[in-house]
């Protein structure tokens, strides 16, 4: 082969491959998340269930019904009250435990501190919410039990409205706390001990030295947790609802998660699901856009 030849193979070579290595990667991607959310889009604008095998076109009304749907408002009431309650209790308390487990690093204890908060993370969804559904159980539930011996009333924790969705929030904070604190331990693992040593020579309090060398070093990490919770918030409570209330009583544990289920997988009105999931990907995609835009620039990645 000339020279030429060769040399030009090698740079149109050296060119592809990289797109080459991650091809595999976009196909998956492609298949699997882009397809879907346009194929939903698609089915939004048609009237369709699993049985009926022509889909009727009505455009934006599938719209319109669902914001005049009260179930819709009480579902987007639920969500706002999970979002408010779940992201400070996914993001700063295991950040606190983080701290006060770093605190204790050379305790033999640390270890074993470490793995009972972190294994609720490995316990599947639907085993962790059986076990919290005996513990809410209002006769004879452990948690009843224990009120009982301290001469409290027992309480109807999964079946009145002002205890059972708080009742799913412990849930999901108990399941997903341990994974989080661990992220912000692996954080603070990561801050060179020169900086913190060189500040407290130079007289800094415990409080600063957080403040201005260990937080604005473990930023990046507080970050992702922070975009990874909002994704995924009202998504990590769908089980637990699933399973300790089915969305009752009298709706006031349903978000718009378990309210696009109810629409798919029980009423089988596809158009209306695939317009609740269409609003879900635009809302989360706006809040993230936001979070990027306006919150990142605080983050330190040096």
């Amino acid at each position: 082969m000339n020279p030429t030849h060769r040399l030009s193979w090698y740079r149109v070579s050296e060119g592809i491959t990289p797109y080459l290595l991650v091809a595999p990667l976009i196909v998956l991607i492609a298949v699997f998340i882009y397809w879907p959310l346009i194929y939903s889009a698609y089915l939004s604008l048609f009237d369709w269930n699993f049985v009926r095998p022509n889909k009727e076109f009505v455009g934006a009304e599938n719209y319109s019904r669902l914001f005049a749907d009260p179930h819709f408002e009480t579902a987007v009431r639920g969500t706002v009250v999970y979002t408010l309650a779940l992201i400070p209790l996914q993001v700063f308390l295991p950040l606190a435990l983080a701290l006060l487990l770093w605190g204790v690093s050379a305790s033999r204890f640390q270890g074993a501190y470490r793995g009972m908060l972190f294994l609720p993370t490995i316990v599947a969804w639907s085993v962790a919410s059986v076990l919290w559904l005996w513990i809410f159980n209002s006769n004879g539930g452990v948690l009843n039990q224990l009120l009982g011996h301290a001469g409290i009333d027992g309480v109807n924790w999964l079946g009145e409205r002002n205890t059972a969705i708080w009742s799913v929030i412990l849930v999901a904070t108990w399941k997903t706390l341990g994974f989080h604190m661990l992220l912000y331990l692996a954080a603070l693992e990561g801050v060179p001990r020169d900086y913190v040593e060189a500040a407290q020579v130079d007289g800094a309090s415990s409080f600063h030295v957080m403040t201005s060398i260990r937080f604005p070093l473990i930023s990046p990490t507080f970050f992702f947790v922070l975009v990874t919770t909002v994704i995924s918030v009202n998504e990590d409570v769908f089980a637990a609802i699933n399973v300790l209330t089915d969305g009752g009583p009298f709706e006031s544990t349903t978000n718009v998660i378990y309210y696009l289920y109810m629409q798919a997988f029980r009423y089988f009105q596809i158009g209306s699901a695939s317009t609740v999931a269409v609003l879900i990907f635009a809302v989360t995609a706006l809040f993230t856009w936001m979070q990027f835009r306006y919150l990142e620039r605080h983050v330190h990645y040096g």
